[in-house]
Parts: C-alpha cells; structure tokens; sequence
C-alpha cells in the first residue's frame, strides 16, 4: 500500500506573488533552487537510501544555477523568458516525483524498478534539458530563443560532455533520452524498453510542469509567443501564430489534442506515477484543467484581456 508522500496545505502567505512561485502541490517554492534540492533530496533518500550518488547531485544543482546566472565556463547567462530556470528545476522534481510514484508502484527489488544510477541520470536530463538553449561564448550575438530548433542536440552534446567527468560515466550514451523533449521526435523502437520509459518520464517531466503553471496562460501570450518569433514560428502573418491571440486561441486544442496524446500514448502515460506519487492526488492534472478551462472561458467571451497577471522569468540572475 503506498503511503501518502505529501501533505497539501494551505501555505500562510496567500499572496499571488507567494503563489506563484510554489509547485502545484503548494509545497515547493520554484525559485529557490535550495528548496528544490531539498525536496529531491528528500525524496531520493526515501526511495533509495544513501544508494545514489549525493554529491553528484549536489555538484549538478550548483552547476545548472551557474550556467543560468553566465557563470559557467563557455556559456553566456540565460536570456530566454519562458524556458527559465524555473522550469528546468520544476522539471527535475517532477522527474523525481515520477520515480518516486514508479517505485511505489513496483514491490521493492523488482527487476522492473529503476535503480538508483538511472534514477539520478534521469533527473539530471531532466535538470539539464534546456541548457542548450544558453548561448555558448562564441553566440554572444544570437538570442537564445533562436537556438530552439536544435536545443535538444545541444543538451545532448552539454551531457556527453558533462558526465564523463562524474559517477554517471558508464551511462553517458544515454545523454540522447534528452531528445524526447523535442516537439517532433518519436522515441525510437530501437531504444531499450528501460531506455523509452525513462526518455517519457523525462519528456513527460517537461510537459507537464509548463502546462499546470499557474501563470501558464500569460507565459504563452508573454513569454512564448516572443521565444517563437525569434525563429519564425509567430509574429508574421504566414506563420503559425501571427499574433498573441491566434497563439491563446490555439492553445487549448494544442494541449488537448496533441500534448494530452503524446502524455497519454507516446509517453506511456507516465504522469499516472505523480498520482502514485501523491497516494491518489494530482495537483498537476487539476492545475492543467483549471489552466485550460478558464482560458475557453475567457474565449468564449472574447475577453482575454483578463488575463491580467504579469509572470516575470526566473534566471538566478543577480541583476
């Protein structure tokens, strides 16, 4: 029987400044990368005492917070507005959740577990997901957002870099899970069956904690709409979304129709474990349904103008 993993209270600063800094259980603030490390800790401690690698873990936390700020060797600070630094440490712990919710689901020693190596490689893809989109030394002139076509190829080149020099070194080859992240990328029939739930727990991860954002809708209209004019895909009359609105007004059949499937069938439906995870609950979904619900609402009455808060991205910037 799995016990309850957490336990949702109301946090005493309801402020929405308060709020929307928190993950969807309203546990974990998202801009205090300590916090967030805490609560993989946490949790990684529990699912495999002592078994993985701490400091590895540690080290990699400290490392994604240097490159989003432009203090890692070869790597320009982050510029991009909606794939921050936010969302790449809530990707990470809803990686671990996901682990967690997995392990719960399987008697303890079965050969179908994930072991302790394949669960920290997992949450550092996770973590390191979108490093390909910071600029190297060289790209001083691009906007990051413009690298979104090929941010995946770059993760995978940033990981095979990366692990070789750690505990994970034996594991390097599987830097490539990184590419179910992508947005047309079908996970490959020759991959392992360990190798394909992993790269859907990894791209279900991703998925997941943009869409149950509570600021979700004005990321898209602020944040993403500006990323995808940087390579075409908005803000000229034959693109996609040639504006803001058309961008909101497509939003909720893309996330019905096609992210729902992908999580759904492509992933495996791995998001079920964030429910095993939470003995039953599952803030996310909710959160995704609130998300989507009052955006058609607001449709319908042609008054998107109510979307009214103003999200700002999180870096780890100083200044």
């Amino acid at each position: 029987m799995l016990k309850v993993r957490n336990v949702l209270q109301p946090h005493p600063d309801q402020s929405f400044e308060r709020l929307a800094r928190l993950d969807p259980t309203g546990q974990v603030d998202l801009e205090d990368s300590t916090a967030v490390e805490a609560a993989i800790c946490s949790i990684l401690d529990r699912q495999y005492s002592g078994r993985y690698d701490a400091d590895l873990l540690r080290s990699a936390m400290a490392d994604v917070l240097r490159a989003y700020r432009g203090d890692y060797p070869g790597l320009l600070r982050c510029d991009t507005l909606y794939h921050d630094l936010r969302h790449s440490l809530e990707t990470a712990l809803t990686m671990t959740r996901l682990i967690d919710g997995y392990g719960g689901s399987h008697a303890p020693g079965s050969p179908a577990g994930i072991d302790a190596d394949h669960a920290l490689l997992g949450i550092l893809l996770a973590l390191f997901h979108d490093i390909g989109l910071l600029r190297r030394d060289n790209e001083a002139d691009l906007w990051g957002p413009e690298l979104t076509p090929v941010h995946e190829e770059r993760t995978v080149e940033f990981m095979q870099a990366y692990l070789p020099n750690t505990t994970l070194s034996p594991l390097v080859s599987k830097s490539k899970l990184i590419m179910a992240t992508k947005l047309v990328f079908t996970i490959p029939d020759t991959w392992t069956a360990d190798e394909r739930l992993l790269a859907s727990m990894i791209a279900t991860s991703d998925l997941v904690s943009q869409i149950s954002d509570r600021c979700y809708l004005e990321k898209c209209r602020d944040f993403l709409f500006l990323e995808f004019s940087a390579f075409g895909l908005a803000g000229k009359p034959d693109s996609p979304y040639p504006d803001r609105q058309t961008l909101l007004e497509k939003t909720p059949a893309f996330v019905e129709h096609f992210l729902q499937k992908r999580l759904d069938e492509e992933f495996q439906g791995a998001r079920r474990y964030l429910r095993a995870h939470m003995a039953g609950a599952d803030p996310w979904e909710e959160a995704i349904q609130r998300n989507i619900s009052y955006l058609k609402a607001l449709l319908d009455s042609g008054d998107v103008d109510q979307l009214r808060r103003q999200p700002k991205p999180f870096t780890g910037h100083t200044d």
